[in-house]
């Protein structure tokens, strides 16, 4: 939008420049993008965006200078032109649906000629040719207020009768650029009884222009449906002044106000000049449609808006900011008021467009800058910063030794991401106003960013994927937020393959080998692993790690249904550790071990176990009979077949015997031996094979 600084002062009593007016604009929504000065004037380009078709005009410009600046909008005095009733002509609307209001006044003994300097000059500044005083009154209306008017020629016009109507196929018209146009069924027409006189909202033919020669006008106002203005300028590669305000919708309420400055004008501008002339006369505002839609109304709670900007303005400071733009009230209470919205601000439908207006109004720049309020937990090591980071980086540089790449993922994830977990929403933490339905709420696990890295690495043909993200997540306590530190990996695809081996797909037992590497190199005492129940893993595919009793974090093979839900066909192996707890029983320290001095000798047990026993059980009451003298337990063959009875496995040990202070004897070794085989019957009824 052009605007002339000189013009709007007009209206505002702007005492800064127009660079300062020009901030102070960019400041409250009107991006000014650019000033250029011009013969004492300075002419000013803003950015307006599609919702604003209010500021297309230089009086909707006015209004916003006016609240930026502090001042008082001078909005132009309009009179009211009752009309002599004899000067009519018939108008009738045959499609209400594509023009809502047409409102059409006969104005006869006028004098056509040129415009005065002032209106000369107010049109050239926003780059529009002067043509004759008529057409440039209806162009000044047009800037002013933002409605498109149009004269017609009224002795040009066949018939006492105005149609709008749809066009014929096929129908033709020459417009007022002298170009023959081809119209359609679907493009709405101005015509007399004979011929379409105007494609509406767009222009006017050449045959009905005014012209040095006219002295009676018919002046058109109206309301064209906006989709159909665009529709009919993109069709015929015309785009005018009127169609762009048309087609992004003009004030129903400012039909008539815009028709009555054009009439004011008339009078001051094209009245004959010669004392023997006739006056110009007015003829009755002939109005077809809807003249007086709804007020639209919309509540606005005063904690909201505070709630909203994190701001501590005032129920009266609110009140005051709205009242800036036009803005008045129909209820007031101490909590909320009920707003009237001018008819000229379309895009105010609900509250939160209410508080986009306190926001601008107040300036961006007041509005302070808070962090969330998250509660995070502290722990001994957390306060120890340096510890933890140093053993973040031991985590990371381990995970890469093992050929893991780090990924990081937003904190801010969808509903619909947490809902193909079946995450409970009542865990999780909801942001207040969200940019995006992609970034509603704060992640309570980091298995969604897992997931989605994973599947754009598949979808772009990478096979090898190994994967890990050490990052925070947020639970919901209550009203607050808890957050935490976690560590999430996963693999998919296939192993890389060689000259002496082939490719394999990863498996369960990869994904365990890399979490025991881990925590190994952490030196995490005393950790195992158990049998896990997650709900985002497949049952008898999913373990724990417990640390004294304690879960710490599972990991397994995700769900089927789940995948789907992601678009994932691949088998995905995933685990997610609660870090921040195991960072206390993480030892760096190490102890130097001698050499064993003496020999090992080394026994098999083949057994046959029920299913829901754990290897981990019989590894853990092995090492509980040797004691000391068992120095390694290895579990290296599972076996189901036609000797093993139905819902048991035959499970393979092999035993590591040694002391530190002598040789074992064979017979020391065999006695120990029967020991474990008879507890291992007695108490995990297993059978030796």
């Amino acid at each position: 939008m052009r605007i002339s600084f000189n013009w709007l002062k007009n209206y505002v009593d702007i005492r800064t420049s127009a660079a300062v007016l020009a901030e102070k604009l960019t400041m409250a929504g009107l991006e000014v993008t650019s000033s250029t000065p011009m013969d004492h004037d300075v002419i000013m380009e803003i950015e307006v965006t599609p919702n604003r078709t209010d500021c297309l005009s230089v009086v909707g410009i006015a209004r916003e200078a006016a609240a930026a600046c502090g001042k008082k909008l001078k909005e132009p005095k309009i009179p009211v032109f009752r009309g002599k009733s004899q000067l009519k002509i018939s108008i009738q609307i045959q499609e209400k649906k594509l023009c809502q209001r047409y409102l059409g006044r006969v104005i006869k003994n006028v004098q056509v000629g040129p415009s005065p300097d002032w209106l000369v000059q107010h049109l050239e500044a926003m780059g529009i040719r002067t043509v004759n005083n008529i057409v440039d009154i209806t162009n000044f209306c047009l800037l002013e207020f933002g409605q498109p008017l149009h004269a017609f020629d009224l002795d040009k016009l066949a018939g006492p009768k105005i149609l709008i109507r749809r066009a014929k196929e096929g129908e033709e018209i020459v417009t007022i650029d002298g170009v023959r146009r081809t119209l359609d069924k679907t493009m709405l027409v101005i015509a007399d009884k004979l011929q379409p006189q105007a494609i509406a909202g767009v222009m006017g033919a050449k045959i009905s222009e005014v012209s040095q020669t006219t002295t009676s006008i018919l002046l058109e106002s109206a309301h064209f449906a906006p989709l159909n203005i665009h529709n009919t300028s993109r069709k015929l590669g015309l785009a005018t002044h009127s169609s762009y305000r048309f087609e992004r919708g003009v004030d129903l309420r400012g039909v008539e106000p815009a028709s009555s400055r054009a009439i004011e004008l008339i009078q001051r501008l094209a009245c004959p000049k010669s004392k023997k002339s006739k006056r110009v006369l007015i003829g009755k505002p002939i109005n077809k449609g809807q003249k007086n839609p709804q007020q639209n109304k919309v509540r606005l709670r005063f904690a909201k808006v505070n709630q909203s900007l994190g701001t501590e303005i005032s129920a009266a400071k609110t009140k005051e900011l709205l009242s800036k733009i036009k803005f008045t009230f129909a209820r007031k209470s101490k909590e909320s008021i009920v707003v009237n919205i001018p008819s000229f601000r379309q895009d105010i439908s609900r509250e939160v467009d209410l508080i986009e207006e306190v926001a601008r109004l107040y300036g961006y720049d007041k509005i302070p800058l808070k962090g969330p309020q998250l509660t995070p937990e502290l722990t001994d090591t957390d306060e120890l910063s340096l510890s933890s980071d140093e053993t973040y980086e031991i985590i990371r540089q381990a995970l890469s030794s093992l050929g893991l790449n780090e990924i990081m993922s937003y904190s801010l994830i969808s509903r619909q991401a947490l809902r193909k977990l079946e995450f409970p929403a009542e865990k999780a933490m909801a942001i207040t106003n969200p940019l995006s339905y992609e970034q509603e709420m704060l992640r309570p696990t980091l298995l969604v960013g897992m997931l989605n890295a994973l599947l754009t690495n598949i979808n772009h043909k990478n096979t090898d994927l190994k994967l890990f993200e050490l990052s925070r997540i947020y639970l919901r306590a209550g009203e607050t937020t808890e957050e935490f530190t976690n560590l999430s990996i996963g693999i998919a695809g296939q192993k890389s393959g060689s000259w002496l081996q082939k490719p394999s797909a990863y498996s369960f037992f990869d994904l365990k080998g890399i979490v025991q590497a881990l925590l190994d190199k952490l030196g995490v005492a005393g950790f195992r692993f158990a049998e896990g129940d997650s709900p985002y893993f497949i049952p008898g595919r999913c373990a724990c790690v417990l640390v004294e009793k304690e879960n710490y974090g599972s990991f397994g093979e995700v769900k089927k249904e789940i995948l789907e839900r992601f678009d994932i066909s691949w088998a995905v192996y995933v685990a997610e550790f609660k870090l921040q707890k195991l960072l206390l029983h993480i030892r760096q320290e190490r102890k130097f071990v001698s050499l064993a001095r003496f020999p090992s000798i080394e026994r098999d047990i083949s057994l046959v176990a029920p299913q829901e026993i754990l290897a981990e059980q019989i590894i853990s009451l092995i090492n509980k009979i040797g004691r000391e003298q068992i120095t390694q337990v290895k579990l290296f063959d599972q076996y189901f077949g036609e000797q093993i009875p139905k819902g048991f496995r035959g499970l393979s040990f092999s035993i590591e015997y040694r002391s530190n202070d002598r040789t074992l004897t064979a017979e020391e070794v065999g006695k120990l031996h029967q020991q474990i085989r008879q507890a291992l019957g007695e108490k995990l009824k297993v059978q030796v094979r």
